[in-house]
């Protein structure tokens, strides 16, 4: 039984990685947003909670196959998400409770 999962968990990393690898997957899209600053202040936080440094110690196989330059762009969002919502130093606070 134990060999089934690692199975399936292997053709899911696969096919993601299959995903990924496609034509056109690099390129750039540009994507405006309009949301209160309330959803930001979430969109900011989920994001950064999936964005703890190791991205293995999530056990997410398809996170794992992420390649590192995605978690900074994702980063990147982060920071640009706030900083457009002058909501960069309230955010630090609110971490902070």
């Amino acid at each position: 039984m134990s060999s089934v999962a690692p199975k399936a968990e292997n053709l899911k990393l696969k096919i993601f990685e299959t995903v990924l690898s496609s034509p056109g997957m690099s390129e750039t899209c540009k994507i405006v947003l309009q949301l209160s600053r309330q959803n930001i202040l979430l969109i900011a936080r989920l994001l950064e909670v999936g964005l703890v440094p190791d991205n293995e110690a999530l056990g997410d196989e398809v996170l794992a196959a992420l390649p590192k330059t995605s978690f900074e762009e994702l980063r990147a969002v982060h920071a640009d998400l706030l900083s457009k919502s002058d909501l960069t130093d309230f955010y630090e606070r609110l971490k902070q409770l």
